[in-house]
């Protein structure tokens, strides 16, 4: 027998959605919620929905919460093991973590079946497109590019020369946080990016093939 993930498995293994490694705090989130009841619990999930779907979270709020429990330490570590599990679950795509493999997994880390159905819902509820997108635009990430332009110039002479007619390529990107980059490229260098383009183009259609990038059914 081996273990793996925290349970014993026999010729098949099969890590937690929460990988290899599974967080401390997260350890005992199972343990930490026995001694609050499911209105605090609710109250977080609020606070923590709220936070992924991008809005403002008061620290108020949370104090409130802190404040109405003896131990506000608790507080703490049953909050931050409730972000690390969800924020988990939530980088996967809607197909790529079934729902019985989540409670499956929820129960490994001995959380109560009615913690169960409450974070269920909000994993595989009907606001999850919403925490999928704010997930994605809030996390972060380099400038995109919005526009590409280009033009080939050809300079007939200079101050040094009186003939050159050697083109040159200008380009002009625009990126999503607003600024337009502005530079010059020589033919050759020009053909060049082109081809690592096309390339790192093929590179993800075959990736995108393999059978390692497909959601399980």
């Amino acid at each position: 027998m081996a273990s793996i993930a925290g349970r014993s498995v026999g010729v098949l293994e099969r890590t937690l959605f929460l990988g290899p490694r599974i967080p401390n705090e997260v350890k005992v989130l199972g343990n930490n919620l026995l001694s609050v009841d499911r209105k605090i619990f609710r109250s977080l999930l609020k606070l923590l929905v709220a936070h992924f779907e991008g809005k403002t979270v008061r620290e108020e709020e949370y104090q409130n919460i802190r404040s109405s429990v003896t131990n506000g330490n608790q507080i703490d570590l049953i909050y931050s093991g409730l972000y690390a599990l969800l924020r988990a679950a939530l980088k996967f795509p809607e197909s790529g973590l079934k729902k019985e493999v989540f409670k499956e997994d929820l129960r490994e880390l001995k959380i109560a079946d009615d913690h169960i159905t409450d974070l269920v819902s909000i994993v595989f509820g009907s606001r999850r497109c919403f925490l999928e997108k704010a997930c994605i635009e809030n996390a972060p990430h380099f400038p995109h590019l919005q526009q590409c332009r280009w033009r080939v110039d050809v300079a007939i002479s200079t101050s040094s020369l009186n003939r050159v007619l050697e083109p040159s390529v200008l380009m002009k990107i625009d990126t999503s946080d607003g600024k337009e980059h502005t530079f010059e490229m020589q033919p050759a260098k020009f053909h060049e990016l082109r081809f690592a383009v096309a390339s790192l183009l093929k590179e993800m259609e075959d990736m995108e093939k393999r059978n390692v990038m497909k959601a399980p059914v």
